[in-house]
């Protein structure tokens, strides 16, 4: 068990260590680095062209002192008004295929959802139809005739005629080989 002394150090040698971190991270964030003995570069080559190569840094004006005139601040300008169009752009094309894609889906689940209830209360080959029935169908009946026997076609649903107490009735039935 420590105690209260070692836990004292520990704690602030982790301190200590923590705001070394936050120094280095704001020096980097500022574009400083290359610290320490030997002029930094961390193994990077000396160019012998540079500003200092004639024995001072301020013998030519730098960049960041130099105030930029009104036509580069209007161009600056510009190109950030065009920046943020760019990403409103981007935005609405986002906003519109996200749109699209729950369309989509809402539309593959409406078409999932229908073909349940269809394949729910598809009717069972050998159940049979009411002729008033047979004519509600919603779809249009074709007659084909294969082998001398006669189906009647509605829709995808195949049917043979039958009678049932002398009343016509019509039997559901699978297609006939090669339909």
């Amino acid at each position: 068990m420590m105690n209260g002394k070692l836990q004292s150090v520990f704690a602030g040698c982790a301190i200590l260590v923590a705001l070394l971190f936050v120094v280095a991270e704001v020096e980097a964030r500022r574009g400083g680095g290359g610290g320490g003995r030997g002029g930094g570069g961390g193994g990077r080559s000396v160019s012998r062209s540079g500003p200092a190569s004639s024995g001072s840094v301020r013998s030519q004006p730098s960049a960041r002192s130099q105030r930029p005139t009104s036509s580069q601040r209007g161009a600056n300008r510009g190109d950030m008004q065009d920046n943020r169009s760019d990403r409103r752009d981007d935005m609405n094309d986002n906003r519109k295929e996200n749109r699209e894609d729950w369309q989509d889906h809402a539309d593959d689940v409406r078409d999932d959802r229908r073909d349940w209830v269809d394949d729910r209360h598809r009717r069972r080959v050998g159940a049979s139809l009411t002729y008033s029935a047979f004519r509600s169908l919603s779809c249009v009946s074709t007659t084909v005739i294969v082998n001398g026997v006669t189906y009647y076609r509605c829709g995808t649903g195949w049917y043979s005629r039958a009678y049932h107490g002398g009343d016509v009735t019509y039997i559901i039935v699978t297609a006939p080989a090669g339909h």
